[in-house]
């Protein structure tokens, strides 16, 4: 497996992603490059926003993968799209690796076509649980961003016991000063994740994101509001 296919639809200039299951849990194997890679979440309202030219639809273009978690926009982007297919090429330490898993994700049954169907409707904690387990079975690392002190050592503790496989590098309240980010910032270089997750509260929301990622070495990011209250059992 040299290469992995994402199909995709543009409606109205905004590009919707539908990703396999399979193509998720990849993820972390087909980003190891040494560059930073973003996830966003989208939905009907989110969707006309990022058909604006300004930041926030600035950083839906340029984000790697764009999942819908509405329905209507899904079917929407699926019946009216212009639909098409982006290629990654899969790192060739992992591919023999990658072979094997599509192998054994195909004897389950799991949907590796998803454009072939009903059009996919993403939940943000669904994907990434498929993209923890994958870390864990690396080996990998993560970093914390968001939620109140109470609610981030809650779901550091809940993330511990549920993938003891992975090294949680760092964290960081997301009601931080703005005299504390160039620390935040440097915890995030130095521990090298392979997962930055981030949630509310943080200075800007997902906007966060593109305005520090030029500053951290390479890592998936991951945002959505309510996930570490998610994490913490709220």
């Amino acid at each position: 497996m040299e290469s992995l296919n994402i199909p995709n639809a543009i409606l109205d200039n905004v590009r919707i992603d539908f990703p396999s299951q399979f193509v998720l849990s990849a993820l972390p194997y087909l980003w190891d490059d040494e560059r930073n890679h973003q996830i966003c979440f989208i939905n009907t309202s989110q969707w006309q926003s990022a058909k604006n030219r300004d930041e926030y639809g600035s950083m839906i273009a340029s984000a790697d993968i764009i999942l819908s978690r509405d329905r209507n926009l899904a079917e929407r982007a699926h019946a009216h799209g212009k639909k098409a297919l982006r290629s990654w090429s899969v790192p060739f330490i992992h591919q023999i690796l990658l072979d094997a898993l599509y192998e054994s994700m195909e004897i389950e049954n799991i949907d590796a076509h998803p454009m072939e169907k009903d059009p996919e409707v993403y939940r943000p904690q669904k994907v990434l649980t498929l993209l923890l387990s994958a870390i864990e079975k690396r080996n990998g690392s993560i970093f914390l961003l968001g939620g109140s002190p109470v609610t981030l050592i809650k779901a550091e503790k809940n993330i511990r016991a549920t993938y003891p496989g992975i090294t949680i590098v760092g964290s960081m309240h997301g009601m931080y000063r703005p005299q504390e980010e160039l620390a935040l910032i440097q915890a995030i270089q130095k521990g090298n994740p392979t997962l930055i997750l981030a949630g509310d509260p943080i200075p800007a929301g997902e906007r966060w994101i593109p305005r520090h990622m030029s500053t951290t070495r390479s890592g998936i990011f991951f945002y959505y509001g309510p996930i570490l209250r998610w994490f913490a059992g709220r």
